[in-house]
């Protein structure tokens, strides 16, 4: 049999706004005043914690920008602010939930993500497609991500099977490690507007991989 893991952001989800959008909705709701370079600040803090695979970037970035800026909030309660935020803002792509049922009769299903383990679960829950899948891979909970090997040697023991395939969007962090680490790398190649109906039918063509 043939396990299937999945990328989630800009695969299965996506974004409806831009992240600059949502930090703004989530300052103007702790009724922050719009600063210089505050917006810059907090990107570069949560990159690198996120790239450090920090069990809890968005607080870590927010703690460092509150105490920059002496803003008179706690860096948790942006945080949360933040991802509540996101949150609110997620999409299902158009057929996910249709194209995974019909998967999940045949294959296991995973989940193999750059993301805090919370805020990645909560997608999936929000957009009704956590009960397809049987493990979540996250990157800020296993202490390694894409494209780093490890990520993949970690997903193929939660899910252990004769073969392996992984679906996702972007080549290099995750199509060419994935065939690396012994996997199938299946890339959907986006179209330019990359709207999560192209991308959804792009990921159609799975069925066909696994059959």
């Amino acid at each position: 049999m043939t396990a299937l893991h999945f990328d989630l952001d800009g695969t299965l989800v996506h974004h409806t706004v831009p992240f600059e959008e949502l930090f703004d909705r989530a300052r103007r709701e702790l009724n922050l005043s719009a600063r210089p370079g505050l917006y810059e600040s907090y990107t570069m803090a949560f990159l690198d914690y996120f790239a450090d695979c920090h069990p809890e970037p968005y607080r870590a970035a927010m703690g460092d920008l509150c105490e920059e800026f002496d803003l008179l909030t706690e860096g948790e309660a942006f945080a949360e602010a933040l991802v509540e935020t996101e949150l609110s803002c997620i999409e299902v792509a158009d057929g996910a939930p249709e194209l995974l049922a019909e998967l999940a009769d045949d294959h296991p299903l995973g989940i193999l993500t750059n993301g805090a383990g919370r805020v990645q679960r909560e997608k999936l829950e929000i957009c009704g497609l956590a009960a397809y899948f049987e493990t979540v891979v996250a990157s800020c909970e296993v202490g390694a991500g894409k494209p780093d090997r490890e990520i993949f040697g970690i997903a193929r023991e939660k899910l252990p099977d004769d073969e392996h395939v992984f679906v996702a969007g972007d080549f290099e962090r995750d199509v060419l490690p994935a065939q690396e680490s012994g996997f199938t790398g299946v890339w959907l190649s986006k179209s330019s507007d990359s709207r999560a109906d192209n991308v959804i039918g792009e990921l159609s063509s799975v069925r066909g991989i696994v059959a």
